[in-house]
């Protein structure tokens, strides 16, 4: 039996407000239902991020719909857990479970078996790292109810980070997982992770995010989704690149600056060659005494073989500089700097892991009950109770 596993789709985010970016996000989702269905995969899992906003623009809501709709014309079952950006803080009821409610997919619940051939798939919504503990004790309690189906493959779908893969922007770790299933289908990262760990019944797998999201910037990375193989003594997955508009960063020096913009136009050219869709750059420009004018003048060439570019300039005394020092790992530079900024590791975690999303998402009013809502429990010193 195969299965999809597709995880932070994002509908409806719009890289710098471009409409063209908008539509790539949806098309790549596409792209993915469209593989699937060709490749006879007998579940569609969505771990989580269906939307970019708790509160979905029409065309996000209408191309989810339109997807889970040729899924079912095809008796292809889809099933979905939350991610944090499907989550209003306002207590409302999260749009995702219209699409439930229709029956074109299947809200997953850890107390609650969803039987598809011979597999059975549980899960659980995203929980801040505050409620961890309750959501470990409902896993726990799904790992009894999946020990009742011995005859068949379980699967296990969470929108959560593990500790395992970053421990500064995680909210649990694979121990804490219940030990009875024999894949993981996990959503939150937005990078393709996976691993295997001994005391766990199979790998746990996180596909990553289907394009660029706000967190990750202009890289060159590619994207796609999961298919897993269930059939076998152990779960085998095959990771699958989606067709996306290419992205790259170029250094150019501000005394060639009139050829190397000629290189970059050809490069730009090269990567549009491939799909048909202008790229999206990010130029660093080093030298002295700079002249903004002169660059901007120079850098309007692309506007005929980039949908998109920005630009910044580096001092030369500067710029060995900053690229020794480029962080690894994002996330784990973004908690240190956050850290140093509040002065406690518990204010970075809470601005990181739960305020960070929602502002990315442009979702002020969530922002502000979030923090509302901590200040009042005490959370971070002597608010009231």
């Amino acid at each position: 039996m195969l299965v999809s596993h597709i995880s932070d789709l994002h509908l409806g985010y719009a890289q710098f407000n471009l409409e063209e970016r908008e539509e790539d996000v949806y098309q790549t989702f596409q792209e993915a239902i469209d593989i699937s269905i060709r490749e006879g995969v007998r579940l569609v899992i969505l771990a989580g991020d269906l939307f970019h906003n708790p509160r979905p623009c029409g065309k996000a809501i209408i191309t989810l719909g339109n997807a889970l709709k040729k899924l079912k014309e095809k008796q292809i079952p889809a099933v979905f857990v939350l991610g944090e950006h499907d989550i209003s803080r306002l207590r409302d009821v999260p749009f995702a479970y219209i699409f439930s409610n229709l029956g074109l997919a299947k809200h997953l619940k850890p107390d609650e078996p969803f039987v598809v051939d011979d597999c059975i798939v549980m899960g659980a919504d995203k929980e801040r790292r505050s409620n961890i503990d309750a959501l470990i004790e409902k896993l726990r309690g799904a790992d009894r109810v999946a020990s009742q189906f011995n005859d068949k493959k379980k699967i296990l779908v969470l929108h959560q980070g593990l500790m395992d893969f970053n421990k500064f922007a995680g909210e649990m770790n694979s121990t804490d997982l219940p030990a009875g299933f024999h894949y993981y289908a996990l959503g939150h990262y937005h990078d393709h992770q996976e691993k295997r760990f001994d005391y766990l019944g199979g790998p746990l797998a996180y596909p990553g995010s289907l394009d660029l999201t706000p967190s990750e910037g202009i890289k060159e990375v590619d994207k796609g989704f999961i298919i897993t193989d269930m059939s076998g003594e152990e779960p085998s997955t095959q990771w699958v690149k989606l067709n996306r508009r290419q992205q790259f960063s170029a250094r150019i020096s501000y005394k060639d600056i009139a050829s190397e913009v000629d290189a970059i136009i050809e490069r730009a050219k090269a990567e549009s060659a491939t799909n048909n869709k202008k790229p999206v750059a990010r130029i660093e420009v080093a030298g002295s005494d700079i002249d903004s004018k002169v660059i901007a003048e120079h850098l309007k060439r692309l506007n005929e073989s980039c949908l998109h570019y920005i630009w910044q300039p580096l001092e030369d005394k500067m710029a060995a500089t900053v690229y020794d020092s480029k962080p690894a790992d994002i996330d784990s530079e973004l908690y240190r700097l956050s850290v140093q900024a509040l002065g406690s590791e518990e204010l970075a975690k809470f601005a990181v892991n739960e305020v960070l999303p929602l502002a990315a998402a442009k979702d002020a009013a969530s922002v502000l009950e979030i923090v509302w809502q901590a200040y009042k429990a005490g959370r971070f010193g002597s608010g009231a109770r």
